[in-house]
């Protein structure tokens, strides 16, 4: 099985607002922290709410990673996201897609990311197995796996599952979150075919050609007959 470590990652926080709508449709993130590489953080997926006298106060945080699948071009198998987790377990995730990093990789994250997920879809199902010592092996949807066959970046967010994904305000006080070690980095594991085209194109071997005509070489058993 072959891994692909995230080349870049970043964690937006909403910080304290006073509603759900108000923390989860946030256009611009109030923390923003651009590729963590060392030490744990207790709150790395987290949705809160806290009730009192003087009203109620909303936390979301948000994890965004970008990979380089570019090198990616068989059929694409047992995917999942590997994250490391530290301190806390409490919250449910699920794995989304994401527009952050300039859409394709080319810009770090910035606050203004915050919102660039897909509510309307999504690339796992809800991960409820958070380990605090351990790595978290998030299996991926067929749709994640054609994504990184497909195209020459793989950008998601891993968000909490029972609240900001649907959209649920808890009512009352609730504080769901997963902590995140990050010495080591989060990768993408995966089983990769072998090209379903087996001969030289115009004299560059199969092993260097992505597509054929904009068809992924996994997928094409001819070229004009050969």
């Amino acid at each position: 099985m072959a891994t692909l470590n995230a080349s870049k990652s970043g964690r937006l926080a909403s910080l304290s607002k006073n509603s759900h709508a108000g923390a989860r449709d946030l256009a611009t993130a109030g923390q923003t922290v651009v590729n963590p590489s060392s030490g744990t953080f207790s709150n790395g997926i987290r949705y809160s709410m806290a009730a009192g006298r003087r009203g109620n106060s909303y936390n979301i945080t948000r994890h965004f990673y970008y990979f380089d699948t570019s090198g990616i071009t068989g059929n694409v198998s047992g995917a999942s996201l590997n994250i490391l987790g530290a301190h806390n377990e409490s919250a449910h995730v699920i794995v989304v897609p994401s527009t952050a990093f300039g859409g394709d990789g080319s810009a770090d994250i910035v606050a203004a990311d915050f919102n660039n997920v897909s509510f309307n879809g999504n690339y796992s199902p809800v991960f409820t197995g958070w380990d605090d010592g351990a790595n978290n092996s998030i299996v991926l949807k067929p749709t994640a796996a054609n994504n990184i066959r497909d195209n020459d970046y793989f950008i998601c967010a891993v968000i909490e599952g029972q609240h900001d994904y649907p959209d649920s305000d808890p009512g009352s006080t609730t504080d769901k979150k997963d902590g995140i070690n990050y010495g080591t980095a989060a990768y993408l594991s995966y089983t990769e075919a072998s090209s379903g085209y087996a001969n030289d194109v115009m004299g560059v071997a199969t092993a260097n050609i992505g597509k054929v005509l904009g068809v992924t070489t996994a997928n094409v058993s001819k070229v004009i007959g050969v």
